[in-house]
């Protein structure tokens, strides 16, 4: 299932009216995961402008949160792993072990008990979403954006952790900040 399609299904799971959703696709009704890609972003900075100025926040969040992508695979199989040789481990050594997992985000226990993910260092590279990845971005796009790529890391940290996470902010991304600074996702635990 592609951005497109994950995104229409995340608008109807959140029930999303008609109308509204009438809305966020005016000029872009024929858009689909087919499209070429310079129009399937422009899309999406087209919806989630829309979504920003006429949506609560909260529900932004958790529709974009609920597009989360590359859920399966091998960080699927990774994160099991992990869940399964880690266990009865302290959260910090979960996240070690996260850790040495390629692209797992970098994730780091804050001292407030939130979770930080990170994707790099410091800013000066392309967004990695792969709607966005390759193409010119000639504005900032909505930290609301980010919530999918959040949504992916807190998909397969719950796994690993056996905890229950919830997206607490994207402090920063590169798509936002036009490549100036990195992706910075936190998590609250809930529920423990």
């Amino acid at each position: 299932m592609s951005a497109i399609h994950r995104f229409k299904n995340a608008l109807n799971k959140f029930q999303i009216s008609a109308s509204t959703q009438v809305d966020i696709f005016k000029e872009f009704e024929n858009i689909s995961d087919q499209s070429k890609k310079e129009r399937k972003a422009a899309f999406f900075v087209h919806a989630i402008d829309y979504m920003d100025e006429n949506l609560p926040e909260e529900l932004c969040y958790q529709i974009r949160d609920a597009c989360a992508c590359s859920t399966g695979g091998w960080r699927l199989k990774a994160m099991q792993k992990i869940a399964r040789e880690y266990q009865h481990k302290s959260l910090e050594k979960k996240l070690a072990a996260i850790n040495q997992v390629t692209y797992s985000g970098k994730p780091i226990l804050n001292e407030d008990g939130t979770i930080t993910a990170s994707i790099g260092d410091q800013g000066g590279f392309p967004c990695p979403c792969p709607v966005f990845d390759g193409i010119t971005v000639n504005q900032p796009v909505s930290k609301t954006y980010c919530y999918c790529c959040a949504g992916h890391f807190r998909f397969h940290y719950q796994i690993a952790l056996g905890l229950k996470l919830r997206t607490k902010d994207v402090v920063s991304s590169a798509l936002n900040s036009q490549f100036n600074d990195p992706c910075r996702f936190v998590y609250e635990i809930i529920g423990e």
